[in-house]
């Protein structure tokens, strides 16, 4: 039965025999990932710097193996690598990694919420922009979440509401400047409808009798 020992034993025993002047290349037979369940083996096979048939030194072999613990945290799999090789005794040997696969875990996502740069204001004509932006509450440097920026839309509709002369339809726009965006609110106003009156507000007029009634 061919002995199996830790990669990090046969390197200790490289040096040792490099510096003797022995054998320090290696015929590699065979490469075996074991216990991978959540990718697929072959191309993690395939992105190993050595392979199979191949003349390799102690060295490739760590190369290797840090190789195939790269790739596997790049796709998220959660576990370690443990690896050996069967030496045959032979200057072959075989390459064997053993995977402790917990499955892949996605990574965690933190989303920031945008620095406020610059609030401006299109087709306003009735209220002034620094009116607008005070109704805001906006100021440089404010987090832009979803909820402020609905919130400041809504103040703007109460501004408008509030001077009684023009309806507004208002919609916002967030531009992203590097690490801080600007803020673009275009306003589109219309004049408000008088409202007509009715009879108990005034006298109402006939149009068939032409004059109006005693």
């Amino acid at each position: 039965m061919r002995a199996s020992l830790p990669l990090a034993a046969l390197a200790a025993a490289a040096l040792t025999a490099s510096a003797a002047h022995a054998q320090t290349t290696y015929k590699l037979d065979k490469i075996e990932i074991n216990g991978v369940k959540s990718v697929p083996t072959p191309p993690l096979l395939a992105g190993l710097k050595d392979h199979s048939g191949e003349t390799v030194t102690t060295n490739d072999l760590l190369a290797d193996q840090d190789a195939l613990s790269k790739e596997l945290e790049a796709q998220h799999v959660v576990g370690g690598v443990k690896t050996s090789l069967r030496n045959k005794n032979n200057g072959h040997i075989d390459l064997i990694f053993d995977v402790d696969d917990q499955g892949v875990q996605a990574p965690k996502v933190v989303t920031v919420a945008p620095k406020l740069g610059t609030q401006s204001f299109v087709g306003n004509n009735t209220l002034s922009s620094e009116d607008l932006a005070a109704a805001t509450g906006l100021k440089a440097g404010d987090d832009l979440s979803d909820a402020k920026i609905q919130a400041a839309q809504q103040a703007i509709l109460a501004a408008y509401k509030k001077a009684n002369k023009v309806n507004a339809n208002i919609t916002g726009a967030v531009k992203q400047n590097g690490e801080s965006a600007n803020l673009v609110w275009t306003i589109a106003e219309t004049k408000a409808k008088k409202k007509r009156k009715t009879e108990d507000e005034g006298t109402a007029v006939d149009p068939s009798a032409g004059i109006a009634p005693q």
